[in-house]
Parts: C-alpha cells; sequence; structure tokens
C-alpha cells in the first residue's frame, strides 16, 4: 500500500476533493438535462443507466403514476417491451449450443404450430428468419393476447426469407417451440437460463403481485394514466418486467461478455445476419442498422453498436451498447410519447458526434 505523507498528503486530498465535486457537478449537470428532456416530451417517469470504464452511474426521475405522485426510484420495475425479444434471442442460442434447436432448421420439423397447419410454405420458416424479422408473418394478427388471438390462423405476407418485415408473431411461433422442444413452460426457461444465471433479482417474464409495491405505471400521456398492465401469459416479444439495472446486467454479461454462451452463438450477436428495409422498397440509411440476430447494429463514425427499442402502452425504452468499449446506455419511460426523447438522451450520455441512427433510422420505432 503506497502512504503518502506531508505536503504530499495534502496535495492528494485536494485532488481528491476536486475530482468528487467534479464529478458531483456533472452528475447534477445531467440530472438537470434529464429534467428538462422529460419535461419537454411530457414523460411522467425515467429511469437511467449509464454504464462507461466499469462504472455504472444510474439517473431516475419522475413518478410511476401522474395522479399520485409516486416518485420513480432505482427498483422501479418497468415494462421492457420489445427488449425481451433480446433476451430470448439469448435464450434461444443456450438451447441452440445444447443441441436442441439448430438455427436453420425448419421451426415446423420441431413443432406443429397449429394457426400455420393450412399456411402454405410454412415448412420454410426457421428460427434464424425469426430472429431478423424474415419470416413473413405479420408483427400480430388478431387481438394479442387474447384467446380468440391464440386461435386466429396465421397468413404469410411474402416468401419466407425473402423479405424484411418486424413480427412479435414470428418471436411467439419460436417460444411455443422452445417450450415443445424442452417440455418446459416459458417462463421456466427465462428463469432458469436467463434471469437466475445472470442474477437479475428484481426480472419478472409474466406479471406476479409482487411487483405490485414498486412498478411503474404505463401513460398515453403525462395526463393520462393507464391501468396497470398485468401480464398473465408469458410473452417472448413483449412480457418481460425488469429494471434499467438488471438489464444493464443482461447487457454486459450476456451480450458483450458472451458469458454462458459459445464463441459460435456470441458472435451472431455481435455481427451483421441479415439487411432490412424502413419500408416496402429500400432506404438508403437502412445499411446503418442491419439485422444482427434477435438485435439490431448501428454502424456509424464510431463504430458498430448494439440496440433495440420497445414499445408497449404506455411504455417506451432503449438501449445500445458498444461491444468494443463496454459503454451501454439503458432508459425505460413510462409514456407513449417517449420516443422523441430519445435522440437528446443518446447524445447527453454518448458521444454526440455520432449519427445516431438508432434513432434517425425510424425515430425509434421499429414495427
Amino acid at each position: 500500500m503506497i502512504s503518502f505523507q506531508g505536503p504530499l498528503k495534502n496535495s492528494v486530498l485536494i485532488l481528491f476533493i476536486f475530482l468528487f465535486g467534479l464529478h458531483h457537478s456533472f452528475a447534477q449537470q445531467e440530472q438537470e438535462a434529464i429534467q428538462v428532456i422529460a419535461e419537454k416530451a411530457g414523460i411522467p417517469g425515467l429511469q437511467i443507466l449509464h454504464q462507461k470504464d466499469g462504472e455504472r452511474r444510474s439517473f431516475v426521475y419522475g413518478v410511476k403514476h401522474s395522479k399520485t405522485q409516486n416518485l420513480i426510484n432505482e427498483k422501479t420495475i418497468f415494462q421492457a417491451a420489445s427488449l425481451t425479444k433480446v433476451v430470448t434471442t439469448y435464450l434461444f442460442l443456450r438451447l441452440m449450443d445444447r443441441g436442441l434447436i439448430a438455427l436453420d432448421r425448419p421451426l415446423w420439423d420441431y413443432y406443429s404450430y397449429d394457426r400455420l397447419q393450412n399456411t402454405p410454405n410454412k415448412e420454410l420458416i426457421t428460427a434464424r428468419m425469426v430472429l431478423t424479422h424474415r419470416t413473413g408473418l405479420l408483427n400480430w394478427q388478431g387481438d394479442v393476447p387474447t384467446d380468440a388471438w391464440r386461435a386466429t390462423p396465421l397468413t404469410l405476407q411474402f416468401l419466407p426469407g425473402s423479405n424484411y418485415m418486424y413480427s412479435g408473431e414470428g418471436f411467439y411461433f419460436l417460444q411455443e417451440t422452445l417450450e415443445h422442444i424442452s417440455g418446459k413452460s416459458f417462463q421456466q426457461l427465462v428463469e432458469e437460463e436467463v434471469l437466475l444465471p445472470l442474477t437479475m433479482d428484481n426480472s419478472a417474464i409474466l406479471w406476479k403481485d409482487t411487483l405490485e409495491e414498486n412498478i411503474a405505471y404505463g401513460h398515453s400521456d403525462i395526463a393520462h394514466p393507464r391501468n396497470l398492465g398485468k401480464y398473465l401469459k408469458a410473452n417472448a416479444a413483449y412480457t418481460l418486467y425488469t429494471t434499467a439495472e438488471d438489464y444493464t446486467k443482461f447487457i454486459l454479461r450476456a451480450l458483450l461478455n458472451g458469458e454462458g454462451i459459445s464463441p459460435t452463438a456470441h458472435q451472431f450477436l455481435l455481427s451483421k445476419q441479415s439487411d432490412v428495409s424502413k419500408g416496402s422498397t429500400a432506404s438508403i440509411d437502412d445499411i446503418f442498422v442491419p439485422c444482427s440476430l434477435g438485435l439490431r447494429l448501428q454502424v456509424n463514425e464510431v463504430g458498430t453498436a448494439l440496440w433495440h427499442t420497445g414499445s408497449n402502452p404506455g411504455f417506451r425504452c432503449f438501449f445500445i451498447a458498444y461491444p468494443q468499449t463496454k459503454e451501454s446506455l439503458v432508459v425505460f419511460m413510462n409514456t407513449d410519447t417517449g420516443f422523441v426523447a430519445m435522440r437528446e438522451l443518446l447524445a447527453l450520455f454518448l458521444n454526440k458526434y455520432q449519427t445516431f441512427w438508432a434513432y434517425e433510422w425510424r425515430q425509434g420505432e421499429l414495427d
């Protein structure tokens, strides 16, 4: 241990106090900026975690419910919406590594999904197509998650593998396939393969009553809170409840470090697997946001990042992570109006001298 004496000791102490004060000042400036951004966008509550150089900095703002004024804190649970799909992808890769399912073998070989029973070309759909949104299935066909939706036959909008179209239905097909080949419920799979090993202690894949103690309510806008969303059936596309802290654990350990999966599977998460299309025809900026497996890539001036956004009724969320530097940003917002704040929040915490295609491509929306 190094021991400082005399004037040198005093100098070190002064430097420490200065750096501590400087760090506190920066954090205060960021907190004030978050408030300005949130108020401008009409966001009732925010939960943010920025990870850089091994340091995690957490910020919260606002309320869980605009009519009760209960404050958001670091343990408040949010709906992660489509960030659930990334967790599902990691789960799939763990089962793939064990030889239970293959990336390019048709899912129909494993499981005869009743909603596709009379659908031509159903036997072409593979897990790779699901995870890169190339199945030809609509995002949702019917009123999810009702019994009527589950009984609705599915149709294909194009030949599987021939085009891009964001699809939650594809992920649900994969979910039932994984349940069938494993003999376990999706809840059990997610808990055993993701939440428990990664110590995501404040997360759940479907509703449990203990969540209500510290839950964020969704809002149509700041003046109109929604009823509490209780998902009683797990869905691989959108039912994860979590915190920014827990999801950051997942990003670092699963996505960036590849913990729990093979190097080959990890490379699938980090590298381009297919192209995307903003609309019915190609757009010039499609090349900056290709698909990896279950994720999107952002290719810009500073390199390649992983990202995804999520939109459930009353919630908007996003994350971005840079594999080379291990920097990441996770943001949860409890309102439909949240994505208008996305660009400013990215620029506040990250290198602002880059093009944030994760936002610019479609202002955060993927479907």
